[in-house]
């Protein structure tokens, strides 16, 4: 059972146990973890959200009592980067980057809000009486009791709400009308992943064979219904089935020859060209697109076009790929054809963006990974007990990475980072997590994840050659 107390940032120690950095000694190793490295820039955002905009009304925190009686008397068991952002924010000389430091003293100095140390908690008794609801809120959705994870369909939708629209806008709209005809059902929806679709609908020939047109997010029929219904339910349903997965459909070629081979297929005859009619059953534009929109000819594959309908951009300094061609690091043997091609793959690929491959990339970089550990257990046979055929990856690394750090090839910070990725039910970053993204639709992977993980296992991968 808990209880509610308004309790000081400053009467509460940080977990020193905490799932995300594993365990530290002191409170200053913990300041040191949260002000270094990737998680650096996150805490800070965090606190920049925070002077901003306050706290999330949505998300609690919750402490224990602690068992040291000479120190402050809780600990967090729920919300310690919050509770860090919170420290820094009121008390910038605990942060002990002095580059940082300065950027907490001018958040503090311009806040918009007033800077919250007096907070509402949720008191347990110990980590054990938490332990259900973290659980809960970090270990996915456990048959919908958890926090149920957005996919891009739900975002999208999210931001309609907003009066904008995601890249997947396109696929989503034609995705819905589908279903509301029965064209699919619901299970063939949940199984069409939206942004595929999105690929399809941003080939000119494939739009040509299905008979629409696209305009800032809309899809516009430009054949007869009869035509224009079958030929979007043969694709969907073939889309559903796994016939025309993501890595059928990755290239323009093989969109174009799908979309020819479905026509053939489905002995279509072509079609009069007609007006352009809205599909939205929820939109009052049942009519052509504005002149002022952007041509269909002219939305090729790689469009991204904003609520404004300029071209999306990368942010400033985020990496759209994991590394280049010579970016790696990694020494592996030429013999290692295998891996030596997923590097060449991993260094082509892009994971963000509208030709970007996100769900691509963090399959490539789980083979690696287990690749790569599977070679150090082979040169190291010491590093753990036996590999059996059905040994667990997150075993692989955990022994490897252990194995590395008692050799004094890896620092026992690198050792920290692993280990945490080798939580079982530790987040959107973690190692088993990798896997679900092709089996779950609420894990979707992005580019910002991709290049987190990379930064934080890529010490670990190269001491594995």
């Amino acid at each position: 059972m808990s209880s509610r107390k308004t309790i000081s940032i400053n009467s509460i120690l940080l977990d020193s146990e905490n799932a995300r950095h594993g365990e530290k000694q002191s409170q200053s190793d913990i300041y040191k973890w949260m002000t270094s490295g990737p998680v650096a820039q996150k805490v800070i955002k965090l606190a920049t959200d925070i002077a901003d905009k306050g706290l999330s009304p949505f998300d609690g925190m919750g402490v224990m009592p602690s068992k040291e009686t000479d120190k402050e008397p809780w600990i967090v068991v729920e919300g310690n980067r919050r509770v860090a952002a919170l420290k820094f924010l009121n008390n910038p000389k605990l942060c002990p980057d002095l580059k940082l430091r300065k950027q907490y003293e001018q958040l503090k100095k311009k806040a918009a809000t007033k800077i919250p140390l007096r907070v509402e908690f949720a008191v347990f008794q110990d980590f054990s009486d938490a332990a259900y609801w973290i659980q809960l809120r970090h270990g996915g959705e456990h048959g919908g009791v958890g926090i149920s994870s957005w996919g891009p369909k739900e975002y999208d939708s999210f931001l309609a709400r907003l009066g904008t629209r995601s890249t997947n806008r396109p696929a989503v709209n034609l995705l819905s009308y589908a279903l509301s005809k029965g064209l699919i059902t619901l299970a063939q929806y949940d199984q069409i992943s939206a942004t595929t679709l999105y690929r399809m609908l941003s080939t000119p020939a494939v739009r040509k064979e299905l008979g629409c047109h696209v305009s800032k997010g809309e899809v516009f029929r430009i054949s007869d219904e009869q035509y224009f219904d079958r030929a979007v339910a043969t694709m969907l349903i073939a889309m559903a089935s796994g016939e025309a997965s993501v890595t059928k459909l990755k290239s323009r070629t093989q969109r174009e020859d799908f979309a020819k081979q479905m026509k053939t297929a489905g002995g279509w005859e072509d079609y009069d060209e007609q007006s352009p009619q809205s599909i939205s059953s929820d939109s009052s534009n049942t009519g052509s697109p504005q002149a002022d929109d952007e041509s269909s000819d002219k939305f090729e594959a790689g469009d991204d076009k904003t609520k404004t309908g300029s071209p999306a951009k990368p942010r400033s300094g985020a990496r759209d790929r994991l590394f280049a061609v010579k970016g790696h690091g990694l020494d592996v043997p030429v013999s290692q054809t295998k891996v030596q091609d997923i590097l060449r793959e991993l260094a082509t690929l892009k994971h963000s963006g509208a030709k970007g491959t996100p769900i691509s990339v963090s399959f490539l970089l789980r083979a690696l990974l287990e690749l790569s550990s599977d070679n150090y257990l082979e040169n190291n046979p010491g590093a753990i007990r036996r590999v059996e055929p059905n040994t667990p990856l997150r075993e692989k690394v955990k022994y490897s990475a252990r194995h590395m750090h008692a050799n004094g090839k890896l620092s026992q910070d690198s050792l920290d980072v692993v280990s945490r990725h080798c939580a079982e039910e530790g987040g959107m970053l973690t190692i088993s997590t990798l896997q679900k993204y092709l089996h779950s639709t609420a894990h979707f992977p992005n580019g910002e994840t991709l290049n987190s993980m990379w930064s934080e296992l890529k010490h670990y991968i190269i001491e594995c050659w």
